[in-house]
């Protein structure tokens, strides 16, 4: 096995098929199009990218090139998630004017803050000029003196990141975008701000968005935020026939509220919980529909990659869908920063006030 520093070094290396994209995503643009541009298939994780006019360029390249591309959504080869594709197609859900989407985050130290690795809260004692390549690191962003605060919490700063739009909206937006196919939003408004962790990052703590979909009769809501992981992650498809509740540990369906068999259902539970002495609402009604593990075999996303790099086949998040979640993280971002709601003009390819 061979190690090289610099990256362009294994995008020009002619014995490399296909390469893996892992860098902060302030880099994901360059590197993505210099490897189409060298023929090199391509997995590269989310956020796609920072910019817009990157995810134009980026796609160009990947089609132009015919190369293979994966954008690193795991929720794309996650069975639960294919089990509510599968619901969902079927129509037993009924209408689907809105989808909620929930993902927080909690700890004893600063969230969403780390070094390297979840578990680490430290910064390096040997972090230095001398141990860290900062120009080589910042070589396309803002030039500044070296910090190595920046370099290892790069995801806390916009000059590298997108914040929680870039890492944490995407999966779920992108997870909704795989059951249901609606595609890039017509308008987002986004609330967010620094309201707990304070001081040692850029980007919000807490990032609320609302895609809205007219023509389609649809709006999905996007809640985050970093003090109380109380609700944690989560999707809700609320059909007008049933409620389907998804995430990587669950896939389950409920009957709507107003119909007879849930009423029953409903006041079997009440009648379990006055039988156990406790108030009613306190026993849940159980959901109709649970999945079981084993109940669908799905390949996992890296196999899906390297199954397509021998195929030729499209992978489960191929470049379309990528272009599809750059638009949406550019339009939370954007209606955050102009303080205003923002529209997609798909003539144009542009995001407008």
């Amino acid at each position: 096995m061979r190690f090289v520093l610099e990256w362009e070094k294994a995008v020009r290396d002619p014995d490399i098929d296909a390469v893996i994209i892992a860098a902060p995503d302030f880099w994901h643009a360059p590197m993505l199009i210099a490897a189409a541009q060298a023929k090199k298939d391509i997995y590269v994780e989310k956020g796609w990218c920072t910019r817009l006019d990157d995810a134009k360029k980026m796609r160009k390249a990947v089609k132009d090139h015919k190369v293979v591309m994966q954008l690193g959504h795991q929720y794309n080869s996650l069975p639960t998630m294919h089990k509510a594709r599968e619901l969902f197609r079927s129509g037993a859900l009924g209408k689907v004017p809105l989808v909620r989407t929930y993902i927080d985050r909690s700890g004893a130290s600063s969230a969403w803050k780390f070094y390297t690795d979840y578990s680490i809260t430290q910064l390096p004692k040997d972090a230095s000029p001398e141990t860290i390549d900062w120009n080589r690191f910042i070589a396309n962003a803002p030039k500044r003196a070296f910090d190595a605060e920046r370099f290892f919490t790069w995801r806390c700063y916009w000059d590298y990141g997108t914040g929680i739009a870039g890492d944490l909206l995407t999966h779920l937006w992108d997870g909704v975008n795989m059951v249901m196919g609606m595609g890039i939003p017509e308008s987002a408004v986004t609330q967010g701000g620094t309201y707990f962790w304070k001081g040692d990052r850029e980007v919000p703590d807490m990032w609320h968005v609302l895609f809205d979909y007219p023509k389609q009769q649809l709006a999905v809501s996007f809640a985050c935020s970093f003090h109380s992981s109380h609700v944690g992650e989560l999707m809700q498809f609320l059909g007008r026939d049933q409620t389907l509740e998804v995430s990587p540990q669950f896939c389950r369906t409920y009957l709507a509220e107003w119909k007879p068999e849930y009423q029953a259902k409903r006041s079997a539970a009440r009648e379990k919980a006055s039988q156990l002495g406790l108030p009613a609402g306190s026993v849940p009604v159980a959901p109709d529909y649970v999945f079981q593990d084993g109940e669908l075999e799905i390949t996992s996303h890296m196999a899906d990659f390297i199954d397509c790099v021998r195929t030729r086949a499209q992978p489960r998040c191929h470049v379309d869908r990528a272009f599809e979640e750059a638009v949406a993280l550019s339009m939370s971002v954007e209606a955050f920063k102009r303080n205003r709601k923002v529209r997609w003009d798909p003539a144009k390819e542009t995001i407008v006030s």
